[in-house]
């Protein structure tokens, strides 16, 4: 069974898609350190690894994910007692934040105040709170390709180098009836705001891809970008698009997607809003990727530069030979000899208009009288008033 191993593109059912976690301490909860071989294949994690900013980090602003660990809906709270908490016991907040309906960003200005925050057991406990920073702000993941699969992820974590720390490899596998089958492409995880160029096993170098998550869709509206554990939707059926669960369709054969009212499933890979927005993040995390690189690598601000200017078609594949100077019918005129190429001059003959300026042109100089001077400007001068 072919894979696309590239990400992009939603898997087939069988295809277990990995994504680095948002929650907890750092993407070390609950890891792995492959003690047989049934383990080889699960994620691997930096031992002891907790998810706080580094010294060097490039980030502008520190945002600190917080989440109760009750039943309260933190991002539900009041303003008023959200800022008489963290102003009272916490130091350096620039900012509060409501991310949803569960959790709020705490904002600093300092690396070193964020990462003190998240390790004040004493108020998180306090307010029965958990904080933990978001993936994205410190770490990027990417894959490669063509990794042998009797090569345990333990083994890949200590034997691969990078000019970024690797904090966590996990293989891509597929599910064959009963069993699960490792590939060939394993993601990393690296603790960067930008991907390296490539890693090195031993002597031998992997190409780094960068890593596209599957679109996220809620299962409780079957909307897109949000899952349904923050959903406020109704619940609607992905049979049939009615307000009940799939469990309860009484139409199992009047098939509706909710999104494009076609006739699948809500979830299929061939609904058309979903093929869309799987093709719009692909483009957003191409494109964004490549100014962030640009900005980290080389300590530029600027947006890459615009691609060169077309060459005008009057100006392009021509030889102009200035040691020439023969007089024609005006003794002043520095005469050039121009020698266009093949392309210019089908170029020229298969274009009407330009064909006409030139014809116009000619025609005008031909009949000029002799008080107004022949020599390049004015022969340039009447060939782009032709010509516009």
């Amino acid at each position: 069974m072919e894979v696309n191993e590239g990400g992009g593109s939603h898997p087939p059912a069988s295809i277990k898609r990995l994504r680095p976690t948002d929650e907890g301490g750092g993407v070390g909860a609950g890891r792995s350190d492959c003690g047989d071989e049934r383990d080889a294949y699960l994620p691997y994690y930096k031992p002891n690894y907790k998810r706080l900013y580094p010294e060097n980090s490039t980030n502008t602003d520190f945002k600190v994910y917080v989440e109760s660990t009750n039943d309260d809906r933190l991002g539900n709270k009041s303003p008023i007692y959200l800022n008489h908490i963290f102003a009272m016991d916490i130091k350096g907040v620039t900012g509060i934040q409501r991310v949803n309906a569960n959790k709020i960003a705490v904002i600093f200005k300092q690396y070193n105040t964020a990462n003190n925050f998240i390790n004040n057991t004493t108020f998180l406990t306090k307010y029965d709170m958990k904080a933990f920073i978001p993936a994205a702000q410190i770490e990027k993941t990417g894959i490669i390709r063509f990794v042998p699969a009797n090569i345990s992820n333990k083994e890949l974590y200590t034997r691969l180098s990078s000019v970024y720390e690797i904090v966590a490899i996990r293989r891509f596998s597929k599910k064959v009836g009963q069993e699960r089958i490792a590939l060939q492409t394993v993601s990393i995880t690296f603790l960067s705001n930008v991907l390296p160029n490539n890693v090195q096993y031993d002597l031998f170098s992997y190409r780094v891809f960068e890593y596209i998550p599957p679109l996220l869709q809620c299962y409780r509206c079957f909307k897109f970008n949000h899952s349904a554990k923050i959903c406020n939707g109704k619940q609607r059926c992905s049979i049939c698009g009615g307000e009940h669960l799939y469990k309860q369709c009484d139409k199992p054969t009047e098939i509706s997607c909710i999104n494009c009212s076609g006739p699948h499933l809500a979830i299929s890979r061939l609904c058309p809003i979903k093929i869309k927005k799987i093709s719009e993040k692909k483009s957003n995390i191409s494109y964004a990727s490549v100014a962030l690189t640009k900005q980290v690598t080389t300590n530029e601000t600027d947006f890459p530069p615009l691609p060169p200017p077309k060459p005008q078609l009057v100006n392009s594949n021509v030889i102009v030979n200035k040691s020439v100077n023969i007089s024609a019918n005006k003794s002043d005129v520095n005469k050039v000899k121009i020698v266009p190429s093949k392309d210019l001059k089908n170029q020229i003959i298969s274009n009407n208009d330009v064909l006409m300026a030139l014809v116009q042109t000619l025609v005008e100089l031909a009949n000029k009288d002799d008080s107004t001077p022949t020599n390049m400007k004015t022969i340039k001068d009447a060939l782009l008033k032709n010509l516009t």
